[in-house]
């Protein structure tokens, strides 16, 4: 299940298909579902995929409470 998270520090990401860098920034919203196992997670954008390590997303992004995306 995924979940919206807000960004709380800025971090980069990498797109899943083209390798391209992304700046998240403070304030944006994004999903993730949490309970992917491993050290990398997919996060979701606009309908783009990106891959990040889980340590940088667990500290870079707050899950909003307001409810759940299936």
């Amino acid at each position: 299940m995924k979940n919206a998270y807000t960004v709380v520090l800025p971090f980069r990401a990498t797109t899943a298909i083209s390798g391209r860098d992304r700046q998240f920034l403070p304030g944006e919203t994004l999903l993730c579902d949490p309970a992917q196992p491993g050290e990398t997670v997919v996060i979701e954008v606009e309908e783009f995929l990106f891959l990040t390590d889980r340590s940088t997303f667990e500290s870079c992004c707050q899950w909003k409470n307001e409810g759940f995306v299936s």
